[in-house]
């Protein structure tokens, strides 16, 4: 039988083909690249995301004191609209209705105005020397306690703890808790320390006090006098009820007011008629200093109508109000592209001022400008937000004295004398920390 032999070629070694496995440098590369492309796109999404989220809560907590203020407005129109200086005369009519009244109601500002010691509390707005300006009036609606006033003009859902802990007696008049010092300087505040930041605080704090079962509970407010920095004894004010629950107590709590919220009311009055127009005014961390409510001046801050790019009043070279020729003899020449009875007329590209200058006071810090904040005009009660500031880096650079600025509606009544437009007149307000400002419309009494 004769065998079968294969014949093999015997192929260099340096010929022979080798599969290899992997990537080159160059694809690394440019899949690092395309990946780094993607996460910086994704990680630029989570700052704007937290920033509409912190919009989103501002608005939302807005929104709930809006709500809650027409709340109190409907049940209570005359103390909160209608009467907040409580002036009704025997008939029950309100004595200053001869005039248009324009006013604020902020117990608020108020309270705070009156522990600073300037007599702002009567007047919303200064001259930034801390002299009132009496053009707008402010009432505290009756309001005139720190406890009062923020129960019914903010949103109390902010207290931040300062002490929690079982004191060691009370005495038999039940208006003095007693707090061990051993067991308050082991906690969160020192006992001086929880006196300071009491004493310092522009909202003040409030103890609750639970009663023996530990299932009721009392509140009252304190402040760093109510706290004696050496004994641990604490003033309740008030005295707890005598009813046999508060002869010994479960625990206690201090607590300090965070008020991240509150609002005021902006009225416009007609002469002697029961309807008012009212706007919510909602503040983030409002800052009660008085150089935040200081007067500045303006300039062209009238509301009037502007031709816009034909340079003519109404449709250019057109009648619009069709006064031409009263007489009938074609030699008037009236009516053609005139300021009266053409302004503005219906297809024109004429609009209405939104843009003035102001001035600030040099008396104060310079205001906080921005795209989105309010201003308040001192003399009509009406409230403004600013859309545009022109030249924003000039505006704002030092030194700077001046600022264009560009409204978000038109001007709906003037400042400024419409005759003498220029000649600047101090009746603006830069408030800081407004989220919201909400028209109530008109109410009724």
């Amino acid at each position: 039988m004769k065998s079968l032999h294969l014949k093999t070629r015997n192929t260099p070694v340096g010929f022979l083909s080798v599969s290899r496995a992997g990537v080159t440098l160059m694809e690394v590369l440019m899949s690092v690249m395309i990946m780094s492309i993607g996460v910086v796109s994704l990680a630029s999404l989570f700052p704007i995301s937290i920033l509409r989220g912190v919009q989103a809560t501002k608005l939302t907590n807005a929104t709930v004191l809006r709500y809650n203020a027409e709340a109190l407005i409907d049940a209570f129109p005359q103390r909160f609209v209608f009467d907040p200086d409580g002036s009704l005369d025997a008939d029950g009519e309100i004595a200053h209705q001869r005039r248009n009244r324009n006013y604020i109601v902020d117990p608020i500002g108020s309270y705070y105005a009156t522990l600073d010691g300037t007599g702002l509390e009567d007047s919303f707005g200064n001259d930034g020397s801390s002299s009132p300006v009496t053009r707008i009036p402010r009432y505290h609606a009756g309001l005139t306690s720190q406890l009062q006033a923020t129960n019914f003009f903010s949103q109390q859902d902010n207290w931040t703890l300062l002490y929690e802990g079982i004191p060691s007696s009370i005495n038999g008049a039940r208006d003095t808790i007693q707090i061990d010092i051993q067991d308050i300087n082991s906690g969160i505040l020192t006992l001086s320390e929880l006196q300071t930041t009491l004493a310092d605080s522009a909202t003040g704090g409030r103890i609750l006090v639970y009663d023996t079962t530990g299932k009721q509970v009392q509140v009252r407010g304190i402040s760093g006098s109510s706290v004696d920095g050496s004994t641990g004894e604490i003033s309740l004010g008030n005295p707890l009820p005598d009813n046999g629950l508060y002869t010994s107590i479960a625990k206690v709590r201090i607590e300090l007011l965070n008020m991240q919220y509150s609002y005021l009311l902006t009225v416009r009055r007609s002469i002697a008629t029961d309807v008012a127009s009212v706007d919510v005014v909602v503040f983030h961390r409002r800052n009660f200093s008085p150089e935040f409510e200081a007067i500045h001046q303006v300039e062209n801050f009238v509301a009037e109508w502007l031709p816009g790019t034909d340079g003519a009043w109404g449709v250019a070279g057109v009648d619009d109000d069709n006064d031409d020729d009263m007489d009938g003899d074609n030699s008037d020449g009236r009516g053609i592209d005139e300021y009266a009875g053409e302004a503005g007329a219906a297809g024109s590209d004429d609009y209405r001022r939104r843009k003035f200058t102001l001035r600030y006071n040099p008396s104060v810090e310079r205001p906080l400008l921005k795209k989105g904040g309010y201003v308040f005009d001192a003399y009509n009660a009406r409230w403004y937000r600013i859309q545009q500031i022109v030249d924003e880096e000039a505006a704002l650079a030092p030194g700077a004295t001046t600022a264009e600025l560009i409204l978000d509606q038109p001007i709906i009544q003037s400042i400024n004398d419409p005759g003498d437009p220029g000649a600047p007149v101090a009746r603006l307000i830069v408030m800081p920390n407004v989220v919201q400002v909400y028209p109530l419309g008109n109410k009724a009494r």
